[in-house]
């Protein structure tokens, strides 16, 4: 971190511990897990894939929050401006992305030949507020870990299953994006209201995140929305 160490107290920690997540069931019914229900089933019916739900802490390593998905030690993200440490080696989740890592490596235990790995969760931001953004927003990864190489067509189809059964009829479009755990990463948005809104990101899942995690050779699409 290039910015001044500032953890956070014990005060500010168990308060944003004590947040609902809105993903869990066991806290309560939620739109959000009706939106996550809904993306996860258009999914697997068109890919006939097993389906494997992936939870896990609120504060997870560093290392699993941003070395293990290819974050340089210089990403301007890991600043205390932009990330909540919880001390040296810990932080609360700054992304869905973070389950992935220990997902992968119990894929890489338990391996199936076309799987969809379902990450859904709160996490933990510095973002200024507005009416796109907020402190604790709620995100949701879905990486396909398949036995193939994964395409750009592959990401096509993804991109067009997830609209068609979250957003049918609202145009969009898509931009180019750079991601450390992905390539050819792209942005999506929809336009809604006057204006248009990102809704996800995703590209084919990087094969060096894939081999790290004990998984060589395999293919795998990787996308999370907000």
């Amino acid at each position: 971190m290039s910015s001044p160490v500032s953890y956070l107290d014990p005060v500010q920690l168990r308060r944003d511990l004590g947040l609902r997540d809105l993903s869990e069931p066991a806290a309560g019914p939620h739109a959000i897990q009706i939106l996550v229900g809904q993306a996860v089933e258009a999914l697997s019916r068109a890919w006939g894939c097993e389906v494997r739900w992936c939870s896990g802490p609120r504060i997870v390593p560093v290392t699993d929050n941003y070395d293990r998905l290819g974050y340089p030690a210089e990403a301007i993200t890991r600043e205390t401006r932009y990330t909540r440490y919880v001390d040296a080696g810990n932080v609360l989740r700054s992304h869905s992305s973070a389950l992935i890592p220990p997902a992968l490596c119990r894929l890489a235990r338990r391996p199936g030949d076309d799987v969809l790995l379902v990450c859904p969760g709160i996490v933990y931001r510095r973002d200024a507020i507005d009416w796109q953004h907020t402190g604790t927003p709620h995100q949701l990864d879905l990486w396909r870990i398949t036995g193939r190489a994964m395409s750009n067509t592959d990401m096509d189809h993804m991109i067009a299953v997830l609209l068609g059964a979250l957003a049918p009829g609202l145009p969009h479009r898509q931009q180019p994006r750079t991601h450390p755990y992905t390539l050819d990463g792209r942005q999506v948005d929809l336009y809604h209201d006057g204006r248009w809104v990102e809704v996800g990101e995703c590209g084919i899942a990087h094969p060096r995140v894939l081999a790290a995690t004990g998984l060589p050779g395999r293919g795998g699409l990787a996308l999370g929305m907000g």
